[in-house]
């Protein structure tokens, strides 16, 4: 799902745009879109009822990645011959299974998780960079009218969160913590 749509985009540039300058719009919109989830490690639009799969260790313990963390509620949770699993707890983004999980298994997690609404900021970001690109010349670096100077860069992709972007951002971006390790023997 796309952070913000190519008319937002439109009334925030102030003209309309042709049909080719909505192509290339929508193709900024889902490369930022892809971006801003890589950045902040986070899956923002909403899953109902989805699943994902998870290797299991010899633990007790299963640690869901942050990415489906947001507003996580699970419903089932299944190995991957389909036998369904009743005796886990879900808590501290951990599921916990007293037997354990069994070395070498699949686990498919089903449940819900993402936000709902987005938050504001990634509309906002989203939009900026997008014009940001728009702006952009591919391969020119630096221009100045006045005494007639050029610049070209090096063949690079202009499809790169800036830094205004990244502090945007930053609140929704994983912070660095400390974690309690346990060995448990299988």
């Amino acid at each position: 799902m796309a952070f913000v749509t190519v008319e937002e985009v439109a009334i925030r540039l102030g003209w309309p745009l042709t049909p080719d300058e909505q192509a290339r719009v929508q193709a900024f919109i889902d490369d930022c879109t892809v971006l801003i989830e890589e950045y902040c490690g986070k899956d923002f639009e909403r899953r109902t009822n989805q699943s994902f799969q998870l290797p299991a260790g010899c633990s007790r313990f299963l640690v869901i990645p942050r990415r489906y963390m947001p507003y996580l509620t699970v419903t089932t949770v299944a190995f991957e011959d389909g036998v369904l699993l009743t005796d886990w707890t879900y808590k501290n983004g951990c599921l916990y299974r007293e037997a354990g999980w069994g070395q070498g298994q699949l686990v498919t997690v089903t449940g819900s998780w993402g936000y709902n609404p987005l938050p504001a900021v990634l509309k906002t970001a989203t939009a900026a960079e997008v014009i940001r690109w728009m702006a952009q010349t591919p391969g020119l670096a630096m221009e100045r009218t006045g005494e007639r100077e050029v610049e070209y860069a090096t063949a690079s992709s202009p499809q790169s969160l800036s830094q205004a972007a990244c502090q945007a951002l930053r609140r929704w971006r994983p912070s660095a913590g400390t974690i309690s390790l346990k060995r448990e023997d299988c």
